[in-house]
């Protein structure tokens, strides 16, 4: 059996590809500087440009490979949660009828049911007499 899944694997490919990009670019510019009289500046900037570029593009890939495995995680536990609402629900002739709906946080019995109407705001106690304002009109 094959340890991991299938986006860890791909996530391992996007590091060994970044790694070898990595070296590969640091090779050219050293090769450059050391072929040059002096310290050429446009092989050093190119090399720098292009670490950016693979850190930029490995960070993007490794971030769309986490979202996609959230997100296959998520639908696997709502299907966790399905089979297990269908298994809690009753089934048989002596289900009365309300019983038989579905069982969950959205079903449309659930969303047509209106709050309570909340109790007033208590009133606030009368002023004592003694005190005044500090600035009055």
């Amino acid at each position: 059996m094959m340890r991991g899944n299938m986006m860890q694997w791909v996530g391992r490919l996007v590091a060994a590809v970044f790694l070898v990009g990595v070296v590969a670019l640091t090779g050219a510019v050293v090769v450059l500087v050391r072929q040059a009289e002096g310290i050429p500046p446009w092989p050093v900037f190119m090399g720098v440009v292009g670490m950016v570029a693979l850190i930029l593009l490995a960070g993007a890939c490794l971030a769309l490979i986490s979202i996609a495995g959230s997100a296959q995680r998520s639908a696997e536990a709502l299907r966790r949660m399905a089979i297990r609402g269908a298994e809690l629900r009753p089934v048989g002739p002596a289900v009365p009828e309300a019983a038989a709906d579905p069982i969950g946080p959205f079903t449309p019995k659930n969303l047509q049911e209106v709050p309570k109407k909340a109790d007033p705001a208590p009133t606030r106690p009368a002023r004592p007499a003694g005190r005044s304002l500090v600035a009055e009109r």
